[in-house]
């Protein structure tokens, strides 16, 4: 079965981030299953609001019962409370892209919508959460998707159904970052995104190792008297103990920490300080920022550096 990396993200978003207990790509309807009567004045009630909006009349071309036997979930879960999660996720390089804005807005809509059908139909009486998801969508085609999730949501949300679109920055904050961070310490391998994630990381290392020769032990923050960098210029700091003063105890022990080089563009980056010539009368901070990378943070693309004293 062919899984493609988005997917492969979202699967791994909904059983790590949204705790889903059971969870599966490419999900599909078979042709022999019913549902109930019941289910069905549901599913057609709810149809015939969709048609009969302005804004959604033309997304359909096929017959509700065909609709429904051809609907396609990328990622579908279910968690502990038996609420049902789905997820369909366009990944385009240059910028989400069906064609027209018109036509890009229209395939959003009716990926959402189908499923919404299906989920009445298969899974009655459940709560829902939706969400179309894609890491880079321009301007312009943003700004007509938007619109018409408004009046998706007018329609249709309430306590048992939310809709969500999840784009650009946003796509980064809520999936790709925490779902990097929730399974660093996770090793399945039928996870395709996890692999991907834990190879780059290898390669990383290896990079690192090779630039400096072997060691991954730099010897950069020494005692000096350089002016520190003050005001809107400083690089954020994170201490592991974040007591400042402990810390600089622990480090006097211990002579090394563990630094997280945190980035705008990509994954954050570890090595080791080697804190050999750090004494008692050595200014912390000022030890810090007298770093050339972390002077340069802007430059670098640095967001924030983790300090974590090694026992």
């Amino acid at each position: 079965m062919k899984i493609e990396i988005g997917e492969s993200l979202m699967l791994s978003y909904l059983k790590h981030i949204k705790r889903c207990i059971l969870y599966q790509a490419n999900w599909k309807a078979s042709s022999n299953w019913d549902f109930s009567e019941d289910a069905y004045d549901n599913v057609l009630y709810n149809y015939n609001i969709i048609v009969k909006q302005q804004e959604f009349y033309d997304i359909f071309k096929s017959e509700l019962s065909q609709l429904i036997k051809q609907s396609e979930i990328d990622v579908i879960g279910i968690d502990e409370n038996n609420k049902i999660y789905t997820s369909d996720i366009a990944f385009h390089e240059n910028g989400l892209n069906y064609g027209s804005k018109i036509e890009t807005k229209n395939r959003v809509f009716k990926k959402l919508l189908r499923t919404y059908l299906t989920l009445l139909a298969y899974f009655p009486n459940r709560k829902y959460e939706l969400i179309f998801a894609s890491p880079k969508v321009n301007k312009s085609t943003e700004e007509i998707i938007k619109d018409y999730f408004n009046v998706l949501n007018n329609n249709f949300l309430n306590e048992n159904v939310i809709f969500e679109y999840i784009s650009n920055e946003m796509f980064k904050e809520k999936i790709f970052i925490p779902t990097i961070e929730k399974t660093k310490n996770d090793s399945d391998t039928g996870e395709l995104f996890l692999r991907a994630i834990k190879l780059s990381n290898l390669f990383e290392v290896l990079k690192k190792e090779s630039s400096t020769q072997n060691t991954v032990i730099e010897n950069e923050f020494v005692c000096n008297n350089r002016t520190q960098t003050t005001g809107e210029n400083k690089l954020p700091l994170e201490f592991i103990p974040n007591d400042e003063k402990i810390f600089k105890r622990e480090l006097l022990k211990t002579k090394k920490a563990r630094r997280i080089w945190y980035y705008s563009e990509k994954l954050p980056i570890e090595d080791i300080w080697n804190a050999s010539n750090f004494t008692l009368e050595s200014n912390l901070r000022g030890n810090i920022y007298s770093n050339n990378k972390v002077r340069k943070w802007k430059t670098n693309g640095l967001t924030k550096l983790k300090l974590e004293i090694i026992s």
